[in-house]
């Protein structure tokens, strides 16, 4: 009773603080009492499709009421009407407020390990942030209290799902993620994935062996960040099982290797968006007139790809987060909440034990036999693969193939980069969850009845992880409308770091914009532009020699797109994160809080060896990663630690010393 007594109070406690919270962010929201409105701050140097993309996101909802006046030209004005007083805000004019949603979401994910509630009340908070921006009269305006409600309902919630300028993209992310929630069912319950255990771990009992299948399978699917999570993480997940490996683990090693390796890859999904970010800042340079160490022999700027590659190297944290799971997998050491977490799955106390998905339908367990959970999963990657390139030629046109002034690398990266990535997971899970069931009934594993009930099953497990993933899509939608990146990229701008500190400096704004809005790519299209633009202009002036200058601008680069995978890794509201949860069966609480150690131990450590050693101290890149290497070698040897075998107690033991619960009952 004390114990349920503490809790409630602490429960009641934090839901005062919510109130208050709540109370704070609807004053802040309040319409300011100014007579007139002020401009914006003027951005300098700010990329034109990159602004256009976070002006076309706040205009989204200011602009709905004067579309419908102009669709209405001829509407009666009631002349006794009061005018509007209240003044129109600027999202600008919050400053760096504009924090407020993401940190009440953030803070209270972490304090409460609830996500869900601390997700609703962080769009929320940014919803009544939003209403003084819109004007009155319009569909939210004229009540704050009503409208702020309706705006986070309407506009955030059901319009992160259905956009249809983004092609329905988060749409089809549900509908594949629930298919491939059926696929799991089907081939758990004809006994594909106990023979797929079977065949990769063999008799063995070793974890490492497991450990590293997953780390290689992650490296293996390396052209996209979501096919990656969806293939690796429901494949390795019995193997997990089996092995007695906690799932909070398989979610780290998946979140881990998905975007990490779609970043740095020649070919893919992500190389053709980082190409265009680095392209709309040359754009920027070259109008405003180039510095003289980016030029090369005939006089001209380098395109986005030869940056690109150059860059790669300066990308400490996504290659380091890839060494750190190697090392993990390798010596079977864990640190931080991960050790319990390997506890309980060595106890058997898992709190999403595998074997609760298998046994629908027939009394005895169905036959292991490998190839009824290999073909589907075989389904899922051709037809993902085939997919992406054809709709990628689609785009690109099919005259591409025969450019004789691009290397067949360059020719791939083209047409995966004018591909739809959600288009192809989208009908690669719905024909790998055919398959299936064709699989099963050609085999005899099950009846229909039992096959589909399992599908349904799995997808049903699906559903609390897709309401996370729904919230964590709205609230980063509030923090675009409101302009967070231009915000704190206008900050960076105005800060003037010196020269040498502006890779960490824009590794630190990265990770935080990508932390506050749970989207990499938002913080890349931002704040690649700006950084590329400063970088060289502050270069210019410092008047170094390209052998120094040139290292600085690849290392800026190379920091943007890093830092938003680290901001990434680290957000409960990330899309990629709650993905992960989904895909490893595992709670989305337990794996942001089991992750972020090892992302905060990998990006110190980048920060230290790679953008103050070699950055600061113009040292050169591969002495950074090979320092990195070793000194995250080292803490995992040191602080680390493998758990402890489990040995269940012998019936003699439990006889002879009996629980207290049997002693109290006696």
């Amino acid at each position: 009773m004390l114990g349920m007594d503490s809790t409630r109070k602490r429960r009641n406690r934090m839901y005062g603080y919510l109130l208050a919270l709540g109370a704070i962010a609807f004053w802040a929201a309040l319409p300011s009492a100014a007579p007139a409105q002020q401009p914006p701050p003027t951005q300098t140097q700010t990329a034109p499709s990159a602004d256009k993309l976070l002006q076309d996101a706040a205009a989204r909802l200011v602009d709905e009421p004067a579309q419908a006046d102009q669709s209405a030209p001829d509407a009666q004005v009631d002349p006794t009407a009061p005018p509007a007083e209240r003044v129109v805000k600027d999202p600008m004019s919050y400053g760096l407020w504009v924090l407020m949603p993401a940190a009440v979401a953030i803070l209270l994910a972490i304090f409460t390990r609830q996500v869900v509630p601390a997700l609703v009340l962080g769009i929320l908070t940014g919803a009544y942030m939003m209403v003084p921006c819109l004007p009155a009269g319009g569909p939210y305006g004229d009540n704050a209290v009503i409208g702020g409600l309706r705006l986070a309902a309407e506009e955030f919630v059901l319009g992160a799902v259905v956009d249809p300028a983004d092609g329905y993209g988060k749409a089809k992310v549900i509908i594949f993620t629930l298919v491939i929630g059926f696929m799991v069912g089907v081939i758990s319950r004809n006994g594909g994935t106990a023979g797929l255990v079977r065949m990769v771990v063999g008799d063995t009992e070793s974890p490492r062996r497991g450990t590293l299948t997953a780390w290689l399978a992650g490296l293996v699917v390396f052209f996209d960040d979501y096919a990656n999570s969806m293939i690796v993480g429901p494949t390795m997940r019995p193997i997990f099982d089996r092995l007695k490996i906690s799932r909070a683990k398989l979610a780290y090693i998946v979140d881990s290797t998905a975007a990490p390796v779609a970043s740095i890859a020649l070919v893919g999904t992500w190389v053709g968006a980082e190409i265009t970010y680095i392209n709309n800042g040359l754009t920027d340079l070259a109008a405003t007139g180039a510095p003289a160490f980016l030029l090369n022999d005939a006089g001209a700027l380098p395109n986005g790809m030869s940056i690109f590659i150059n860059s790669l190297a300066y990308r400490f944290y996504p290659i380091l987060a890839l060494v750190l799971v190697f090392w993990v997998a390798l010596l079977g050491r864990d640190f931080g909440p991960m050790k319990k977490s390997q506890a309980r799955a060595q106890r058997g106390e898992d709190e999403h034990p595998y074997e609760t998905a298998v046994s629908l339908g027939d009394e005895e367990a169905p036959q292991p036999r490998w190839w009824l959970g290999l073909l589907p999963i075989l389904m899922l990657v051709g037809v993902t693969v085939a997919v992406l390139i054809w709709t990628g030629l689609a785009k690109t046109g099919t005259g591409i193939l025969d450019d004789a002034n691009k290397q067949w690398w360059e020719k791939a990266s083209d047409i995966i980069a004018g591909a739809d990535p959600y288009l192809c997971i989208f009908y690669g899970a719905i024909l790998a969850a055919i398959t299936a069931v064709l699989l099963t009934l050609l085999a005899r594993a099950c009846n229909t009845r039992a096959a589909i009930d399992a599908g349904l099953d799995g997808m049903a497990r699906m559903f609390p992880a897709i309401v996370i993933l729904t919230l964590a899509w709205a609230i980063s939608q509030v923090e675009q409308d409101l302009l967070l990146a231009k915000i704190v990229g206008g900050e960076l701008e105005a800060a003037k770091f010196p020269v040498e500190w502006m890779p960490l400096a824009v590794f630190i704004t990265a990770a935080g914009i990508s932390f506050a809005t749970g989207t990499s790519w938002t913080t890349m299209a931002i704040l690649c532009p700006i950084a590329v633009t400063v970088t060289a202009k502050m270069l210019a002036t410092a008047g170094l020699d390209p052998e120094h200058a040139l290292p600085l601008f690849y290392g800026a680069v190379g920091s943007v797109l890093a830092g938003a995978i680290f901001g990434d890794h680290c957000s409960p509201i990330s899309d990629t994160t709650v993905l992960s949860s989904i895909a490893a069966g595992c709670r989305h609480e337990e794996h942001v809080w089991t992750q972020i150690p090892y992302a905060l131990v990998t990006a110190v450590v980048a920060m230290g060896v790679g953008d103050v050693v070699c950055n600061v101290y113009h040292q050169p890149w591969y002495y950074g990663l090979g320092a990195g290497a070793v000194l995250l070698l080292l803490w995992v040897l040191i602080v680390g630690r493998k758990p402890k075998p489990y040995i269940p107690p012998s019936p003699s033991s439990e006889s002879r010393w009996p629980s207290p619960r049997k002693l109290e009952g006696s």
